[in-house]
């Protein structure tokens, strides 16, 4: 039973001094009104009304505890003012992670229109390829890339993050043009190793799904370090389609394989399914949902 609710009845029914009085004021019978203050009586082994057939007449001990009872409900809904009051302007340092790339990209942008709408909020983004722990680190949003583990965390969808295989014609022109997947396996492919499989590269085409293993001579944790080797033609990197779509455009590199496509990553927001969630950080989950939304070019 709702105790707030028979507290409430309580203190109704001895400022109105009628059960059904109180029920159509609460929005319940009359009888369940009887009820939960037959059961307070029970509980605190006391009588609070005596009844009769024109009005109930409170106990001395009814009379001690109304005060008391009053302090804390008048107590709630100052808090639950208050918490209105917080909830209609969010404020405070909202601390979040992203992938380096993706949050420099796709997420800082966003920042400037988000704090025009929320000014008393503040926000430290940390970018970082590394998997931070929420609860441990102080954060309480992180954005990630990739199939989630099963964890503690509450996941919501950004999208999914298309990727091309990338190199530069000068890179092609020496170690040939791969057609297929399959002809990976003789490139210097860059491995990004912040994903849960990075030498494992699945495509889909209208031939199925294919899967290879790729090598190369260099690894890190940082897209933004690989992808500025691959402009040096140092090898090939399956990239995030907007991180490269300036660079094709100006001929700086060539996308391949375009009979086929990578598996594409979701990317989803998270936070601890054990620690409260402020309304700034419902706020920036609700704006950053939409504005993706608008802006889907390269995720969808």
């Amino acid at each position: 039973m709702n105790e707030i609710q028979v507290l409430t009845a309580f203190v109704r029914a001895l400022e109105v001094g009628s059960f059904s009085a109180v029920g159509r004021e609460i929005g319940i019978s009359q009888s369940t009104v009887s009820k939960q203050i037959a059961m307070l009586e029970a509980s605190l082994g006391v009588q609070l009304f005596a009844r009769t057939t024109r009005r109930l007449n409170p106990t001395p001990e009814a009379l001690q505890l109304h005060e008391h009872v009053r302090q804390l409900l008048d107590a709630l809904e100052t808090i639950k003012s208050n918490s209105r009051t917080r909830e209609a302007a969010p404020q405070g340092m909202l601390r979040l992670t992203a992938p380096t790339s993706f949050g420099r990209e796709r997420i800082i942008p966003l920042l400037p229109e988000f704090l025009g709408q929320y000014p008393r909020i503040t926000v430290d983004v940390v970018l970082t390829d590394r998997v931070v722990d929420l609860i441990e680190e102080g954060f309480e949003l992180a954005i990630r890339a990739g199939n989630l583990p099963s964890s503690s965390m509450i996941a919501r969808s950004l999208g999914l993050i298309e990727r091309i295989v990338v190199g530069t014609p000068a890179y092609f022109s020496k170690h040939g043009t791969p057609e297929t997947p399959a002809e990976l396996v003789s490139h210097n492919a860059l491995i990004y190793t912040a994903t849960a499989t990075p030498t494992r590269w699945e495509f889909e085409s209208e031939h199925g799904r294919q899967v290879v293993e790729v090598d190369g001579t260099i690894r890190s944790n940082d897209l933004d370090s690989l992808y500025d080797l691959v402009l040096t033609g140092a090898g090939i990197a399956a990239v995030p389609d907007w991180l490269a779509a300036a660079d094709i455009a100006a001929g700086r590199l060539r996308s391949v394989l375009a009979d086929y496509y990578l598996i594409p990553l979701s990317v989803n927001i998270v936070y601890s399914q054990t620690r409260f969630l402020t309304h700034r950080a419902r706020c920036f989950i609700d704006f950053t949902t939409q504005a993706l939304k608008r802006s889907r070019s390269s995720i969808a």
